[in-house]
């Protein structure tokens, strides 16, 4: 991986490093950091073709692993960037800017030797990093298939290797070289970070669909959707859950979809395990309570409750608000006799009361008149 690599530029090579608008406008965004680093770097070496250039030297001028540096160039290959050539041991060889301006190839990328490993055609291309190009009919992802050697040469490097423990520890078993064809495509072919394939993993053995060509398709799925990354593949999956629509009918949202705060009240609810039925119960009351600018914080605070008593079901809702309403009445009764000495309504309410009949009151009044003796009986 650290052999000389000859780079060249489809026009004559630049003075000064220049960057065009539309690679800031469109490219940084979708681009990883490392990747805009490596390609700024090749930009760089125009200047001077005689500069060897390795995997090894651009590690340690951009500070990326040499991996990354690979995945660097796999990317801007498959955005219209780079034409990339391999040698026989799969090693880059050659390296061609198509445009040096900043703009991709409209034609079909092509490399000059196709690389041993095998690799994903046809991509489409991100315009933003929050909204990628869909898939179209012409551009299906090809599912490649890797040779025992290929494969061995992927678990040389130390994070896919980390990888691989992890999810034989997930599945509990060693994975088998058919087995390992799906965790490299998604590696090299796909481009996902190892973090992105473990929780696409662990939703799969969850949903107790563990099945390789499960996991293929939603993986693609995943790629067609502009999931580039951990946080916009937690993103994709909630949207997609049933507490989502449960919540946005609910609360009658429509036209829009929720926003990042709200989500984030979502995604709690959904790491705490509550049920569908529990959180359209709380979204049900919290609407009722009328603001909707604090309907999510209502609604959390009506979940916060339930769990603190382990209240888990409807049933158990229903059961409680019985209990609520019998302590309610009981007390009411209580306050209506002046029996309740434990509460306090001002500042006498702790003295002993004294009850009163009609001799009392008539005793009173002749008191108040000045009538000292008692009437004739």
């Amino acid at each position: 991986m650290n052999g000389r690599i000859n780079l060249s530029c489809g026009k004559e090579a630049m003075t000064s490093t220049s960057i065009s608008d539309f690679f800031i406008d469109n490219c940084l965004a979708a681009a990883h950091g490392s990747f805009v680093k490596v390609y700024l770097y090749l930009i760089r070496c125009l200047h001077d073709t005689s500069m060897p250039i390795t995997v090894e030297e651009m590690s340690n001028r951009v500070g990326e692993s040499e991996n990354d540096v690979i995945k660097a160039l796999r990317y801007w290959e498959k955005e219209g960037f780079l034409r990339v050539s391999y040698d026989a041991d799969g090693d880059v060889r050659d390296i061609r800017i198509e445009n040096s301006d900043g703009f991709p190839v409209k034609d079909k990328i092509l490399t000059a030797t196709e690389p041993p490993i095998g690799r994903t055609k046809n991509i489409g291309r991100t315009a933003s990093r929050t909204v990628e190009k869909p898939e179209s009919a012409e551009s299906e992802i090809m599912i490649p298939t890797y040779t025992p050697s290929q494969i061995a040469r992927f678990r040389e490097l130390d994070e896919f290797s980390c990888l691989i423990d992890s999810l034989e520890s997930k599945l509990g078993k060693i994975m088998s070289v058919r087995m390992l064809q799906v965790p490299s495509f998604l590696y090299e072919s796909l481009g996902f970070t190892p973090d992105m394939i473990e929780y696409l993993y662990d939703i799969c053995i969850k949903a107790d669909k563990a099945a390789d060509k499960y996991i293929e398709k939603t993986a693609i799925e995943w790629k067609k959707s502009g999931v580039f990354d951990l946080d916009s593949a937690r993103l994709h999956v909630l949207t997609r859950t049933a507490e989502y629509s449960a919540v946005v009918k609910a609360f009658g949202i429509s036209g829009r979809g929720l926003g990042s705060g709200e989500l984030e009240y979502l995604s709690k609810w959904h790491g705490s395990g509550f049920s569908i039925e529990l959180i359209r119960e709380a979204c049900c009351r919290a609407v009722s309570k009328g603001s909707s600018g604090k309907q999510f914080s209502y609604a959390d605070s009506i979940l916060r409750n339930w769990q603190q008593k382990g209240i888990t079901t409807l049933a158990e809702v229903k059961k409680d608000d019985s209990e609520y309403r019998q302590s309610r009445s009981e007390k009411n009764v209580i306050d209506q006799d002046g029996t309740n000495s434990s509460t306090v309504r001002g500042r006498f309410t702790n003295f002993p009361q004294r009850n009163y009949n009609s001799n009392d009151f008539a005793e009173f009044e002749r008191r108040k008149l000045g009538i000292t003796n008692h009437p004739a009986q």
